[in-house]
């Protein structure tokens, strides 16, 4: 089975599974009763897929899957009190897990997403606005810091920024502010083919 590995970063852990299987392949040894009712609502065989493939994750970090539960926002969150965070696209899924903060969004490169960046672009960072790989990235950062945060209503173009962008590290930074208060935040990145791998975790002082 394709899982692509656990990446072990220092205050997190990051399990990947590449969705190269069948539907039918991605239900053995996972399914369960309360599974197949939660799939028999979704009528898009990737959505199904990325549900599955996130439910092979949750298995290999050896997570029991009553552990996990949803708050209203439909955050995911660990009994055991630890974050979880979890993302599915059409080729990849991943889950992170930390003691601390944590936010993960996978997306593919779309040019769509030319004509949405207004809406998640502030000024400092009009200069990508051409530019589809590094808007698909700022877009994951930022998604990934509203993971991370679990409040809704925030803006991302207002109350989000993305910088110093290190490519050779794979790392950047986050700042969010709310209430008159700046949150900061650590952005790992893996570029897998068209696709990137955003990770946010809260600034350990």
């Amino acid at each position: 089975m394709p899982l692509i590995t656990k990446f072990k970063y220092e205050n997190f852990k990051l399990y990947l599974w590449d969705i190269q299987e069948s539907e039918k392949e991605l239900k053995r040894d996972i399914f369960s009763k309360s599974l197949n009712e939660r799939l028999l609502k979704v009528k898009s065989e990737e959505f199904r897929k990325g549900i599955l493939s996130v439910n092979q994750l949750i298995r290999a970090a050896k997570i029991d899957i009553n552990d996990i539960y949803y708050s209203t926002n439909g955050a995911p969150n660990l009994k055991s009190g630890k974050n979880i965070s979890i993302s599915h696209s059409k080729n990849f899924s991943g889950i992170a897990i930390s003691k601390h903060k944590i936010g993960i969004d996978i997306e593919s490169f779309r040019k769509k997403i030319l004509n949405i960046s207004p809406k998640f672009l502030n000024q400092r960072e009009k200069h990508a606005k051409k530019k589809i790989d590094l808007l698909t990235f700022i877009w994951t950062a930022k998604e990934s810091i509203y993971k991370a945060f679990k409040i809704p209503g925030i803006s991302f173009s207002k109350q989000i920024q993305i910088y110093n962008i290190d490519n050779n590290k794979r790392k950047a930074y986050g700042q969010l502010e709310y209430k008159n208060q700046l949150n900061t935040y650590e952005i790992y990145y893996l570029k897998l083919g068209q696709n990137y791998i955003t990770i946010a975790h809260e600034k350990i002082d």
